[in-house]
């Protein structure tokens, strides 16, 4: 065979559930793509073809980073076939077998994490995959992840039925499909947990010489617990497997996101830990405690002061260390206050970005005052409010009054930062059907305080009325999943970019009406953060590749390329006067740009983890910022030094940070959908 249709068959790569899957090129993209053909011997069943139909019509429905990408499903004389993107690297079960292929457990947590993130995203559409087995999880050589062969994928609103038939990979089926047939989504949580107990123990938890006596096991022997003490993994790791694996499907987790949220969580824990052991970590707290000792005695405060706090960040309960900051705080107190001098407006002659609108930088607040005086001693914690479901994104409204989050169920809720009370919640049609929609990634106010849009995972971005609570009936979509959204400072734009490596510019005043006019232009590589500059002259642009992109916003065009991130770009905050920009990227590092400058001027790095959350204080020369921890960090950006550290309890994650109020208190979403808030003692 040297063709199929306009696809130029070039070597066989395989044979699927239904298939064979051939390496091909596309002559007319000039792009080299997999082409799965249905199987001689099935092309005269009617059920196969439906089958065969039917895994295309499930993937096609999925536009996620971690599902294979479907094409085109076509017929041509018979002949059946499914083009979809070609994928290389190896899958989950050749890393398993190959010892030189060995996975650390980190990168076992990541690759289960993003499965789980990919399996939510299609169950809230209705697909349930129904053979996630270690063969359909593709590991790639830049080490992105991607489920495969939906061929015998289930739409839960499908009239066809599977009674009697027993589909899937034994080892992987849950116990209630082998014994009545009944199939829902946890059904793949199930799967999951056999791959995530193969991927720790070394092998599967029910095992047997032959397929009854495997499938009597299944449904009849209790699941083995894993030996957490003698592979060396966290004890939190056991109580994960046996809550994925219970027998019953109402004991098991209720959504792929909750057991990906305690995977993530684990992952965390488990990274900080071995970032550094209990010893080497005392030893460094010692050393920072007598450094901090000895330049208090020279009378170098603001030394001290960073010194111990980097001590209390690493063990932030040792009373030596608070006593240490104390009296570092106390002798600051009776130093005079730093202000900082606002930035010279004079701009470099020679910037190819141009003068833009800027505003008058305002002087620090009082809060800010503060905390250069005395650090931590300035906040007390106020209260903490909301509930669940998780979180993983927040913004604040115009008027500072009200906060938007988004929840792990694809809802937008609206919280009242005054009477702390709950809103509205912001669903749309498929989550009034279903309970669930794609999660929200990023969410923008706009300026007015009357819109709010919200980009969600599966490429769609949607708008909502605020004063009536309802979402506007206009598509607006990408190809990929949405990286970051937000509207120009005259809110006559709303602008979206995303993993399918496009920044789409909306018109507002359209869209209210229902027109989803826009202007297109395509990027590099995939879009990661946004960020309006200069008024509304500039917008900047992050990417997976590390690359800061300046545009001119009326024409498209590039007039400046920043550098400097090390890893994929996370988050971008303009200042409140519009000429620089802070930038969070995954190697932990904030660093902050002078647009006119076109160059990095400071910067400032975690303690621990990538930043999750940036805000700047409205001086501009003070930062706050959170790394899905449990700490918030208030950064002096002058010194590029830690001001301050507020504190939650041990187990809470900080997601995003904002200020209710203009310089009198700071709040943070945490990742179960709660809000922790701290004001300025006066």
């Amino acid at each position: 065979m040297s063709r199929v249709g306009r696809f130029e068959i070039l070597a066989e790569l395989g044979q699927g559930a239904m298939g064979r899957v051939f390496r091909a090129r596309d002559p007319v993209l000039d792009r080299m793509v997999a082409v799965k053909i249905l199987a001689g011997r099935y092309t005269a069943g009617a059920e196969a073809l439906m089958r065969f139909e039917r895994e295309a019509r499930a993937a096609a429905r999925l536009s996620h980073p971690n599902i294979v990408t479907i094409y085109e499903l076509g017929e041509i004389e018979g002949t059946h076939f499914i083009v979809m993107e070609l994928l290389d690297g190896v899958d989950l079960m050749q890393a398993i077998e190959y010892p030189k292929l060995r996975l650390d457990f980190d990168t076992k947590l990541r690759i289960l994490i993003e499965v789980c993130r990919a399996l939510d995203y299609a169950h809230k559409r209705g697909v349930v995959h129904r053979d996630v087995k270690p063969a359909n999880i593709r590991i790639l050589e830049n080490g992105a992840v991607k489920i495969v062969d939906f061929g015998i994928a289930h739409l839960t609103d499908s009239s066809m039925t599977q009674a009697g038939l027993v589909l899937g990979t034994p080892s992987y089926i849950a116990p209630e499909v082998l014994r009545s047939g009944r199939v829902d989504h946890r059904a793949d949580i199930w799967a999951v947990g056999v791959i995530l107990y193969e991927l720790l123990a070394g092998r599967r938890p029910f095992d047997a010489p032959t397929v009854p006596a495997l499938i009597n096991s299944i449904i009849r022997d209790a699941t083995p617990r894993l030996d957490v003490t003698r592979l060396g993994v966290p004890l939190e790791i056991g109580r994960i497997v046996q809550h994925t694996l219970a027998k019953e499907p109402g004991e098991r987790y209720r959504e792929a996101s909750k057991l990906a949220d305690d995977l993530e969580a684990l992952r965390h824990e488990h990274r900080e830990t071995e970032t550094i052991s209990d010893d080497e970590r005392g030893n460094l707290c010692a050393v920072l405690i007598d450094r901090a000792r000895a330049l208090l005695d020279r009378n170098d405060l603001d030394g001290a002061l960073e010194a111990a706090r980097q001590a209390q960040a690493l063990d932030p309960t040792r009373n030596t260390i608070v006593a240490l900051i104390d009296a570092v705080e106390s002798r600051l107190c009776e130093a005079p206050t730093i202000v900082s001098t606002p930035l010279n407006d004079a701009r470099a002659e020679d910037s190819s970005v141009g003068a833009g609108p800027v505003a008058t930088a305002p002087q620090p607040a009082r809060l800010l005052d503060d905390c250069r005086r005395k650090g931590s001693r300035c906040m007390r914690e106020v209260t903490i409010f909301g509930d669940g479901p998780s979180a993983s994104a927040a913004c604040l409204s115009p008027r500072r009054d009200l906060v938007a989050t988004s929840g792990s169920d694809g809802a937008i809720r609206i919280w009242s930062l005054t009477s702390r009370d709950h809103v509205v919640t912001l669903r749309s049609d498929l989550h009034q059907r279903t309970g669930h929609d794609a999660l929200a990634r990023a969410i923008a106010f706009a300026p007015d305080g009357r819109l709010l849009a919200s980009g969600h995972v599966d490429g769609a971005v949607h708008l909502w009325d605020l004063g009536r609570g309802l979402e506007i009936p206009v598509r607006l979509r990408h190809d990929g999943s949405i990286g970051d959204i937000v509207f120009s400072p005259d809110g006559a734009m709303l602008v979206s970019g995303a993993h399918d490596a496009t920044i789409k510019f909306w018109d507002v005043r359209a869209a209210w009406s229902g027109d989803a006019r826009r202007a297109l232009y395509r990027q590099p590589s995939a879009i990661t953060a946004l960020a309006f500059a200069g008024g509304s002259t500039w917008l900047v642009t992050g990417h997976v590749n590390r690359i800061l992109r300046v545009l001119d916003v009326a024409t498209g065009r590039l007039v400046a390329t920043l550098r400097g991130p090390e890893s994929a770009v996370s988050q971008i905050r303009t200042s409140p006067d519009g000429r620089t920009i802070a930038v969070a990227s995954q190697d932990r590092v904030v660093r902050i740009f002078d647009l006119a400058e076109k160059r990095q001027v400071t910067s400032v790095e975690s303690p621990r983890r990538p930043p999750s959350g940036l805000a700047f204080f409205s001086a501009g020369s003070a930062l706050a910022s959170v790394s899905r921890d449990n700490a918030l960090c208030l950064w002096d950006l002058d010194r590029g030094a830690l001001l301050a550290s507020l504190w939650g309890a041990k187990q809470e994650r900080f997601v995003s940070v904002f200020f209710p109020e203009e310089e009198t208190s700071v709040a943070v979403l945490l990742a179960d959908g709660r809000i922790r808030l701290w004001s300025r003692i006066r």
